[in-house]
């Protein structure tokens, strides 16, 4: 007996270049729970981008709040090995982005994420924690009168709350954004695309190349 493979009902990937899967018209006529390769390139992408910005802003947010801390109190002893690690942790974190922009993950690649999934869910839950403690601290300072700590407490939030919520959500939100406009900027991520346009073959969580 003839063992017949079925024919399968999604276009293949050499049905289109890679300029027409990109395509953001093509994007809006499939719903955008529908999972593609690129989709899932660009998804797994803004997945590991967001940590290692999110990292990188908190080495940033050391740096700065260490800083305004020691202008204030003249603290060095306290201060400046913050403003040390929080400067490394920036720079490692920074060549370790740098490095995604060209990364493209193995089919099946699934990077799980926890929180807001897009830059106005990132804004609602850092908000909502800042009013919460700024309540908190709000009383705080009524009762001991130290405005100043309560100020310096509250800008290090901020600069948390920024780094932990806002920073990957805006990535997460845009991620096929994000992966579409660096195609159209970078020859060798365009060339990797396209080789993988080329040689990728459908799965069963996977049926479709594009659209992104």
């Amino acid at each position: 007996m003839v063992h017949v493979e079925p024919v399968s009902a999604y276009p293949p990937a050499s049905s289109r270049t890679l300029e027409q899967w990109l395509d953001p018209g093509l994007g809006t006529t499939h719903q955008p729970e529908l999972r593609t390769r690129l989709r899932e390139i660009a998804d797994a992408r803004a997945a590991l981008a967001a940590m290692w910005a999110a990292l990188l802003s908190l080495g940033v947010s050391a740096v700065l709040l260490a800083g305004g801390v020691l202008a204030v109190t003249g603290r060095a002893e306290s201060t400046v090995p913050w403003i040390a690690v929080g400067a490394v942790l920036a720079a490692v974190s920074a060549l370790f982005l740098g490095r995604v922009r060209r990364w493209v993950p193995r089919p099946g690649t699934s990077l799980s994420v926890r929180g807001p999934g897009n830059l106005r869910g990132g804004l609602w839950a850092a908000g909502g924690i800042l009013l919460v403690l700024n309540v908190l601290m709000a009383i705080g300072s009524l009762t001991t009168g130290d405005v100043l700590v309560m100020v310096l407490v509250d800008l290090g939030m901020v600069l948390l709350l920024a780094s932990a919520f806002v920073v990957p959500s805006a990535i997460l939100g845009r991620s096929r954004l994000i992966l579409r406009r660096q195609t159209q900027k970078d020859p060798r991520l365009a060339a990797t695309l396209e080789r993988e346009r080329l040689l990728w073959t459908p799965d069963r969580r996977t049926q479709m190349f594009g659209p992104l």
